[in-house]
């Protein structure tokens, strides 16, 4: 059980997130990822052929799955040629950002494929991605609230979410 570290001040109710409980993970093989990224940038004559490609682990339902992938400065937008999804060429950040709304059993793969001027592979690392989704790697709940001075339990709510921090491909 869980419980404030002085009774005497009352919880911190009103504010939109009131963290209980948080963690993280570091250190998790490939196989356990939620997402995975892999981009394959070709150079051919006047042209760099870039394909990049998302696959999801089948436990989680990706929201907001939003990919950025850096591009070498250039006056031009990228060509992209084909995709799953939407995208948005950021010119003041020179990026491109590779978006989807849902991440599911219809999708659980997908793929983007553009062309911009030459460019030196490594200027396509680091790609940038987040998401969320509406459940997590432990099935910790709440299972009840007991007030410290006795009385009827309160009533509360709960959300649990998955949220990317840092989530990066180099």
């Amino acid at each position: 059980p869980k419980s404030l570290k002085d009774p005497n001040r009352p919880f911190p109710t009103g504010q939109n997130d009131v963290n209980l409980i948080k963690w993280r993970i570091q250190g998790m093989n490939e196989a356990s990822l939620p997402l995975t990224v892999n981009c394959w940038p070709t150079v051919s004559g006047s042209e760099t052929f870039v394909n990049i490609e998302y696959e999801a682990f089948e436990t989680f339902d990706l929201q907001n799955v939003l990919i950025t992938i850096p591009l070498p400065a250039s006056r031009e937008p990228p060509s992209v040629r084909q995709i799953d999804g939407e995208w948005r060429y950021d010119a003041r950040n020179s990026t491109l950002e590779w978006s989807i709304l849902l991440v599911d059993n219809t999708n659980r793969s997908g793929s983007m494929e553009f062309v911009v001027p030459p460019a030196d592979p490594s200027s396509f690392f680091p790609i940038a991605i987040k998401f969320t989704a509406a459940n997590t790697f432990s099935d910790v709940k709440v299972g009840n609230v007991i007030p410290i001075r006795g009385g009827p339990p309160p009533k509360y709510a709960q959300r649990i979410q998955l949220i990317a921090d840092n989530y990066e491909v180099v």
